[in-house]
């Protein structure tokens, strides 16, 4: 099943724009949807195209791109082994093309020539595996792309009038009575249940079996540490064991994957596994700011930072086998709202995915205030930069609704001003100097 995704915006504002100055290449972890959409582009947006899936095709199509010297000859080999020719202005697809290095080096020659229009996809991880011997093109234009977000997902169920509403309501242009917010929390709740990975939601919408949906998600997990053991194997890096331990991380009280490096014999090897887990997507990274001002990255401490999931469903898949826990009696806590402490803090997961899928980037931060005789620490949940202010975002995932770190925040800046939100499960609500955000409402947080 074809499901509407936002990045086919952004290929037509390429398409329309540098085709003939740039390839396109899309970047993003593994079942994200990235050939799906680029062959749908194609068939809507072009003539004709050919897609060549490196990861299956032969050593043959391969060493074509050994020698790029004459490109008529090249071209006329190319098609008699894909089985067709094209039309000057039609697109040529190099899918997973980090299997097929020396085609991604010849890009440079191909958007000079200009006969054809180009796009790559690849999984990232993968795409720095294979790229130690060739010259990465400049001519390459890289977008990432994201798990569904939840108003994708409400797309894939034929809803588009629910995102329009909802940011009407961040506008303040209307109201959500109560009975609608329950129903908003309880639709949001089968996004936190489901994730956004296309394969497993079209899967529900066949069988409406959760279950079954619960083995695509189990099979994409396998496929993913199936990749980190491999790169870690390579590269002697950390990336499986750092993987494997987000969802027991956060089923502690610390309630999220917190990583302080105080070994230096092995803060190298934990800062590459953490650089390359985040470059696959597979997982994405928090670090600390120590300065809370427009300017975040300068104040960015690599040695502190926190993990999370790229996908709601994922890691609640995780969490489940972690804990050995009843598959259905797990859905059945989800989908009838009796999610306890624990499973509450996957919000702050679903939150960090949406603000990265914004294009937002996320920081936290720690500090300090006199209390009587000692200190006091608080610690914002994220920082991100809207505009040319600095966005405070606190996560409430239960009944505590006590926002102390938000609160204090003037007392210990004074000279600075912040947007301030806290995401929960209560409704949409202006308070004073803060935004009460419902977490289903934020993907309203853009640029």
């Amino acid at each position: 099943m074809k499901f509407k995704r936002k990045i086919y915006e952004k290929l037509l504002e390429w398409k329309n724009s540098s085709v003939k100055n740039s390839a396109l290449l899309i970047e993003g972890a593994r079942r994200v949807g990235k050939s799906t959409i680029v062959e749908e582009f194609a068939k809507s947006e072009y003539e004709d195209y050919i897609m060549i899936d490196f990861m299956y095709e032969t050593d043959e199509m391969k060493n074509l791109f050994k020698d790029l010297k004459n490109l008529d000859l090249f071209f006329s080999n190319f098609f008699l082994l894909a089985g067709k020719t094209l039309k000057p202005g039609s697109l040529i697809i190099f899918d997973e093309i980090q299997f097929c290095p020396l085609a991604r080096q010849g890009i440079k020659k191909f958007v000079k020539d200009g006969r054809y229009d180009y796009i790559e996809t690849g999984s990232l991880l993968s795409l720095r595996d294979n790229t130690d011997n060739i010259s990465i093109p400049s001519e390459e234009r890289r977008i990432e792309m994201f798990p569904m977000d939840y108003e994708e997902f409400l797309w894939a169920f034929n809803d588009y009038s629910t995102a329009t509403l909802l940011r009407d309501v961040y506008k303040g242009n209307t109201q959500i009575n109560p009975n609608t917010h329950e129903m908003l929390l309880k639709n949001f709740r089968l996004y936190m249940a489901l994730g956004g990975m296309p394969k497993v939601v079209s899967i529900f919408q066949e069988t409406h079996s959760y279950i079954e949906a619960e083995k695509e998600k189990e099979d994409i997990i396998k496929l993913y540490k199936d990749d980190l053991l491999k790169h870690d194997r390579k590269y002697s890096t950390e990336c499986r064991v750092l993987y494997d331990n987000l969802a027991s991380e956060l089923m502690r009280e610390n309630s999220r994957f917190v990583i302080r490096i105080t070994d230096k014999s092995r803060s190298k090897q934990i800062e590459e596994s953490v650089y390359d887990l985040n470059d696959s997507k597979i997982a994405t990274t928090c670090y600390k700011c120590t300065e809370p001002m427009c300017g975040l990255e300068l104040s960015k401490t690599l040695g502190f930072f926190k993990l999370y999931s790229c996908d709601s469903g994922l890691l609640l898949t995780s969490i489940y086998k972690e804990r050995n826990m009843n598959k259905e009696e797990v859905y059945r806590k989800i989908m009838f709202g009796k999610i306890n402490s624990n499973f509450g803090k996957v919000f702050e997961s679903i939150v960090m995915q949406t603000l990265v899928s914004n294009g937002l980037t996320p920081y936290y931060h720690t500090y300090t205030l006199k209390d009587g005789e000692k200190e006091k620490r608080y610690e914002i949940d994220f920082m991100v930069e809207i505009g040319s202010k600095v966005a405070v975002i606190e996560v409430k995932s239960g009944s505590n609704f006590k926002t102390s770190s938000l609160d204090c925040l003037k007392e210990k800046y004074p000279q600075l001003k912040f947007d301030k939100y806290i995401i929960s499960n209560k409704a949409f609500k202006r308070d004073n100097d803060k935004v009460w955000l419902p977490i289903y409402m934020t993907f309203c947080l853009t640029k």
